[in-house]
């Protein structure tokens, strides 16, 4: 964690997180990961998932302390404890860690470098901690002006170039850690502007946060370009369920502003909205195979080294 310094990390698109140093403390690991031990006659396809807070299920059950010292997650249902739940599947590290930018993400993959070397898929969410959201949604919500709205928004786009290095700079380095098939899940939108203004926030602001969320998209989307990773929109799957929609799938508590759930999915936005999306995306026979061929590849590296 050399040249990280401690601060108060935002969470993807929440007004305050009140974690201040999330960081992993010389990536000594606060609880066991799973084993990545093999077995001739049993496939089992190891899975790594890593990320902020939108891999981390934050919206879904209760806090939690992740793998390594500073890393929070939570306890509740998700699309990852589905993708465990899946035959075959086995889960043999779960560090995704609410607040983390991209640079965090790629020390936490380096600390889970044996379980990544054995892995069969990855998923993991990133880039919207490199983004200075909690404060742009604060800037554009009732109560603040349309100069600061537009100031922040400004800001936004023009963090993009560098959000994109940022993203493929990580996905590479875990690119080079595995094997494996890498999905990079996007966010949703945040906002349902077609009921008109909400307390929180004005239909047209709602808009304009949204097409800067497009945008974030994007700009991760084309960062997996020249990497092995493959994009995973979610924008479709959460489309009419953001705050302001009859059936919200985000989470807004408007009694708690520094709620550290506000504007993440809930437990019907992980299992309704990311959860369908991603198994799309992933062929158990395919994976299967795959981890015979890393299975064979090992041992047989194992015998000759």
């Amino acid at each position: 964690m050399n040249g990280i310094k401690k601060s108060r990390l935002l969470t993807l698109i929440t007004a305050g997180i009140a974690s201040a140093g999330l960081l992993l403390a010389g990536m000594a690991p606060a609880t066991a990961l799973a084993p990545t031990t093999r077995s001739n006659s049993t496939v089992v396809i190891n899975y790594v998932n890593l990320g902020d807070s939108y891999s981390a299920g934050f919206g879904s059950g209760s806090i939690k302390p992740g793998p390594f010292d500073g890393c929070l997650q939570t306890t509740g249902p998700s699309h990852v404890t589905n993708i465990d739940q899946l035959p075959g599947v086995k889960l043999t590290a779960d560090a995704a860690c609410a607040g983390f930018n991209t640079a965090q993400i790629a020390q936490v993959a380096a600390g889970v470098a044996p379980q990544l070397a054995e892995a069969d898929l990855v998923t993991l969410t990133l880039g919207g901690n490199n983004l200075q959201w909690g404060e742009t949604v604060a800037a554009c919500a009732s109560g603040s002006t349309a100069e600061k709205c537009q100031g922040m928004l400004k800001l936004g786009y023009a963090s993009m170039p560098a959000l994109r290095a940022d993203v493929r700079s990580t996905l590479k380095q875990i690119d080079a850690a595995t094997g494996a098939k890498i999905l990079v899940l996007g966010y949703p939108r945040l906002f349902t502007s077609s009921h008109g203004d909400q307390p929180l926030i004005t239909a047209k602001n709602a808009r304009a946060l949204n097409k800067l969320g497009d945008t974030l998209n994007r700009t991760i989307k084309a960062a997996t370009k020249g990497t092995d990773s493959s994009f995973v929109s979610v924008t479709g799957a959460f489309m009419n369920h953001g705050v302001g929609a009859t059936q919200s799938w985000i989470s807004f508590n408007l009694a708690n502003l520094e709620d550290p759930f506000n504007l993440h999915p809930t437990t019907t936005g992980y299992l309704n909205g990311y959860y369908p999306a991603v198994k799309r995306h992933i062929n158990l026979k395919k994976l299967a195979h795959h981890d015979r061929y890393q299975h064979k590849h090992s041992h047989s590296r194992h015998h000759h080294g």
